[in-house]
């Protein structure tokens, strides 16, 4: 449905709030289409990358097909985590602390002492996946919903974002990926969203004394958390990780063109540092200043529309059905070999 721009900011105590984090792990983390990465990051068979978002543990990997699959990262023999190093290659998804075994479509391939026991499923047993979309030109998109088709579909909110005549300048096949660079932040998401849902503010990063240059730059958000930048010489990912109420985490993923030269690529840098130091000077949503209306500006109205509408609207389902909706949770057969409250706990699957 279309988002209606409420002329009013969110409320300061949405900034800070335990009880509006695991709403919005629920409401929009749990439904809502999440841009990650590129499938650069996952050239050859097996090649995996490790995410946390919103308190979900899990893995990309891209199997003998060529397929880029999803998982949650939980072993389902005592929950431990299966991908235990932020990427690499393996040659089989094995869990360290009992030995089980997954290929790259998440079966179960091996569960010592379990697999030859009468009733012992291993169909039934194997990874908890995760809804994955590649895009047109490569990017890799995850959902959460633990539905076999995820109540909101990718096209639903984002097509025709992969066929955008101001990306077509940019070459994909002409980048390579460079480096990851990580930064915790002690306030809320949405304070960084706020700020980067205004294409026009993440461009202003990348403006120099050069305006032929800046003109080349191209960036988009893409809601709830993740925008990306895109130049002659790189293009940066970035997204906004909640951790906690008032706890975030910066992510980027730096891409390099293959004729970027040295001075040129390390722009880079200079663009996170700038971007770092204004990250720390913004204004904390919880003084009491914020919520006058001061701070009224179209793009971020627009993006607190957006979260207002899906928070409202997933905690009017939950006072109908008189409970917490977690579409993340995973819905297990009553004959695997896992009980139904290890996980509830486990990994936000309990959201």
């Amino acid at each position: 449905s279309s988002t209606k721009i409420s002329s009013q900011p969110l409320p300061a105590t949405w900034y800070g709030s335990e009880k509006i984090h695991e709403l919005e792990r629920r409401a929009i983390f749990s439904k809502k289409w999440i841009l990650l990465t590129h499938k650069i990051r996952l050239p050859e068979s097996g090649a995996y990358i490790r995410y946390e978002e919103a308190g979900f543990n899990f893995f990309l990997i891209r199997n003998n097909e060529g397929i880029v699959r999803g998982f949650h990262n939980i072993c389902r023999h005592r929950a431990f985590p299966v991908v235990t190093k932020d990427n690499g290659t393996a040659k089989i998804l094995s869990c360290k602390y009992h030995g089980w075994s997954y290929g790259f479509n998440g079966q179960l391939a091996k569960a010592p002492e379990y697999q030859h026991l009468k009733g012992f499923d291993k169909k039934k047993n194997g990874l908890f996946p995760l809804h994955v979309h590649v895009d047109e030109r490569g990017f890799v998109w995850v959902n959460m919903d633990a539905k076999l088709k995820p109540e909101v579909s990718w096209a639903s909110d984002f097509t025709g974002v992969d066929r955008l005549a101001r990306h077509e300048p940019f070459n994909l096949d002409d980048y390579k990926f460079d480096h990851t660079s990580q930064e915790d932040i002690d306030y809320n998401w949405k304070t960084l969203a706020d700020k980067y849902s205004s294409n026009s503010k993440i461009e202003q990063l990348f403006m120099g004394e050069e305006s032929e240059k800046s003109s080349r730059i191209i960036s988009d958000f893409y809601f709830p958390n993740a925008a990306m930048t895109f130049s002659p010489h790189f293009f940066i990912m970035m997204r906004c990780n909640p951790v906690g109420p008032a706890r975030s985490s910066v992510e980027y993923e730096v891409f390099r063109h293959k004729d970027a030269s040295d001075e040129d690529f390390n722009q880079v840098q200079d663009i996170i540092k700038r971007a770092s130091e204004e990250n720390k000077s913004l204004p904390n949503p919880s003084e009491k200043n914020f919520n006058t209306g001061i701070l009224v500006n179209e793009a971020p109205l627009y993006f607190q529309s957006q979260v207002r509408q899906l928070l409202e609207h997933h905690s009017g389902l939950e006072e109908v059905a008189k409970k917490e909706i977690r579409p993340a949770q995973q819905i297990l057969d009553q004959t695997s070999e896992q009980d139904e409250s290890l996980f509830s706990s486990c990994s936000g699957l309990s959201c």
